[in-house]
């Protein structure tokens, strides 16, 4: 069975909010390419035309008029009613239809291009790179090098020139890229669930030669002209990296999305009202919260950036989705998980106090869950526990969040042999491997699955090595991946592996508390800031120490990378309603957790619109390999009590800390220990009841690999 979300258009079309003059258009090109027949088999992709189809069923069902939605893409289907669906996305159609909407639109109106797919290089073919390459976009009829380009292929140049028509009619354009053109030559392992979206250009038979472009898709030249439209790019991932494209937890095997299509279409739908700036923040976040180590940075760059997304409303709509005998039309992908709380409701205008019963999500799959009738929430609607009602729950035809829960649990990859010429024996390790997923200690909450998986496991080195759900080992560089190493004694080396898979569980459970909408309000903002070292002060292999050896802080942006001896710092401002007590853990990259501050008992408290600046780290000299690493930064509400500082979050679990009478201190204490500390205690989740109460924020950072000066 293929899972969509062609209901969710159903749920909110007639909550479909635009700010647009009644003159101004929205008009959209919606390009899916997935067959590729004339390349490898192995080329081909799965999830173009699942990207394709939601974004179809996503724009639409938030105010796009179907008529206005052209979609290029084989291979796809179910797409909403008066949707143009000609054919594949060949290289004549994609141009043919781009210059199409350059001709019929307006000054005023907004075009909207989405390309999923495959992307290359090539060499310059008009010296306009300066001796690099061309980047390149795959569509349906690519062929191979023909001696002065690849057969087919869509220029960077080509799209820029009919991108720049469009801006000078005055048209805004927004572009969406799920490809890369990284030349990194990364691949998925052995069968892994999932696949990068880059073709290597020797795999085209391109000649080797030239270095690397700019970011390929662009507005081509800047202008001063008032009536210019203006433009904004959300580029799948930056320029180094790759484009993958995966099977999320819960959808059928083999269904495969594109990590970034699936992310921003997830945020898209929760919350609709947002800019493309924020829509960037939230879908980084998403990404990297939800894997462990570093798999791809969305990048955005335009003029549009503090515009709303497609021009949508300011008005929320509700969040709510079509339920039937416990059968919901929303997921994962909605925000919908395991353990959420629904208030159900006859009618999809009903105001919240009008629920007819409550209902808790049993299985939450990619596009669908089942609910069972569930107590209303102490404090829901009323102050009293009311008891489960199961012939209401039976009416209820809408549904709608009214407490999200937090999974405990850990799904790992079967381990995948990376390299299988490298000679390595890995009887013992797989032994020790499956011993340990498989005792009393980590059945509860630890399993293995073929795809959808939290992290990845990979045998490499004659190791284990703990990499991202993407499938990729060593994506920054050697060794960028943790490894573990084993003991002889089986009993130890099962005992070794039990102890790894808790640390990592125990960062990943902290990285799922964070804040997931960033349009919600929370009450810290943090900014990450760097300092780097003046040329020539580091010496004999030794970070300086005087002041003046470094250039004053400047932010270090959304996917900072820092290099030998660089200060990491952070601005922390309270934006909510309360005096926070605020705490920042370090998740390193062996997944340790490490307070970093406060320090030394400092007091931890920021007021209502104060700001606090605090050095955090500093860099070694010279590391061996790269890292991601991680910053947590817990704040809890500081009023009427002592300083509240969570000092006693460290790797090595929870231990006794000091009483607090703070109840949301407690509480937070209460949730983090169900899933950091008793792996022998059901996966259930549990609702975590004080989201309004606490912010947590999670910064990735990567510290880059020395070079021995």
């Amino acid at each position: 069975m293929r899972l969509g979300l062609g209901l969710f258009a159903i749920a909110v079309s007639t909550l479909a909010l635009t700010q647009v003059s009644a003159s101004a258009e929205t008009r959209a090109l919606v390009v899916g390419v997935s067959g590729y027949p004339n390349l490898a088999e192995t080329l081909r992709l799965h999830g173009p035309r699942n990207d394709s189809r939601e974004v179809v069923k996503t724009i639409v069902g938030l105010g796009v008029e179907p008529a206005s939605v052209t979609v290029l893409a084989d291979g796809v289907a179910d797409l909403p009613a008066g949707v143009a669906a000609p054919g594949p996305g060949t290289r004549s159609a994609i141009l043919g239809q781009l210059e199409r909407l350059e001709a019929e639109s307006r000054p005023g109106d907004l075009v909207f291009f989405y390309f999923s797919g495959h992307g290359s290089q090539q060499p310059d073919r008009d010296g306009d790179e300066q001796g690099g390459n061309d980047e390149i976009f795959l569509p349906y009829d690519v062929g191979s090098w023909s001696g002065s380009g690849v057969k087919n292929a869509i220029v960077d140049d080509d799209f820029n020139a009919v991108i720049q028509r469009i801006l000078d009619k005055g048209v805004d354009f927004f572009g969406m890229i799920d490809a890369c053109n990284s030349a990194t030559g990364f691949r998925a392992a052995p069968d892994a669930a999932s696949q990068s979206r880059q073709v290597p250009p020797e795999m085209l038979g391109v000649p080797v030669g030239g270095t690397r472009s700019g970011r390929g898709i662009r507005a081509a030249k800047k202008s001063d002209s008032a009536s210019r439209g203006r433009a904004a790019f959300f580029y799948a991932a930056q320029e180094t990296e790759e484009a993958l494209e995966l099977t999320p937890k819960g959808a059928e095997p083999g269904e495969f999305y594109g990590v970034f299509t699936y992310n921003v279409l997830k945020r898209m739908r929760q919350t609709p009202n947002l800019t493309y700036r924020t829509l960037h923040q939230a879908v980084v976040n998403d990404i990297k919260r939800g894997s462990l180590m570093a798999t791809q940075t969305p990048e955005l760059e335009g003029e549009l950036l503090d515009e709303p997304v497609l021009r949508l409303g300011d008005a929320a709509p509700r969040r709510q989705w079509p339920i039937w005998s416990g059968k919901l039309q929303g997921g994962e992908l909605d925000g919908v998980s395991r353990g959420t709380i629904l208030a159900l409701f006859d009618d999809p205008a009903a105001s919240d106090d009008q629920a007819l019963a409550y209902g808790r999500v049993e299985t939450a799959g990619a596009t669908k869950s089942v609910v069972v009738p569930a107590a209303r929430p102490c404090g829901a609607g009323g102050s009293d526990c009311a008891p489960i009602d199961e012939a209401a729950f039976r009416k209820g035809r809408f549904a709608r969040i009214v407490e999200t829960s937090l999974d405990f649990s850990l799904t790992l990859s079967e381990p995948v042999r990376i390299d299988p010429d490298d000679g390595q024996d890995y009887a013992p390790a797989l032994a020790a491997f499956r011993a340990a997923i498989g005792s009393d200690r980590l059945k509860a909450r630890v399993s293995t699955r073929a795809d959808g998986y939290d992290v990845a496991v990979g045998l490499v080195d004659g190791k284990l090595a703990f990499s991202s759900a993407a499938g990729l080992v060593d994506p920054l560089g050697p060794g960028s991946s943790p490894r573990l190493t084993l003991p002889a004694e089986p009993g130890a080396a099962a005992a070794a592996v039990e102890d790894a898979v808790k640390r990592i569980a125990r960062a990943l459970v902290l990285q799922r508390l964070a804040v997931a909408d960033p349009a919600t309000g929370a009450a810290l903002d943090v900014q990450i800031r760097i300092a780097k070292t003046r040329p020539g002060t580091i010496r004999d292999g030794a970070c300086p120490e005087g002041g003046d050896d470094y250039l004053p802080t400047v932010p270090a942006g959304d996917a900072p990378q820092f290099d030998d001896c660089d200060i990491l710092s952070a601005v922390m401002k309270n934006k909510g309603k309360k005096s926070i007590d605020v705490t920042a853990l370090l998740i390193g990259p062996d997944f340790s957790i490490t307070p970093v501050w406060p320090v030394d008992g400092a007091a931890n408290r920021i007021h209502l619109g104060e700001e606090r600046f605090a050095d955090l780290l500093q860099m070694e000299p010279n590391p061996a390999a790269s890292t991601e690493e991680r910053l947590v930064f817990i704040a809890v509400p500081g009023i009427g009590k002592a300083h509240t500082a969570f000092d006693d979050f460290s790797q090595e679990g929870l231990r006794a800390g000091p009483a607090d009478a703070s109840p949301e201190a407690a509480a937070l204490r209460d949730l983090l220990a169900t899933g950091l500390d008793d792996f022998s205690r059901s996966a259930a989740p549990q609702p975590t009841r004080i989201e309004e109460e606490m912010t947590i924020a999670v910064k990735p950072f990567v510290v880059r690999a020395g070079t021995d000066g």
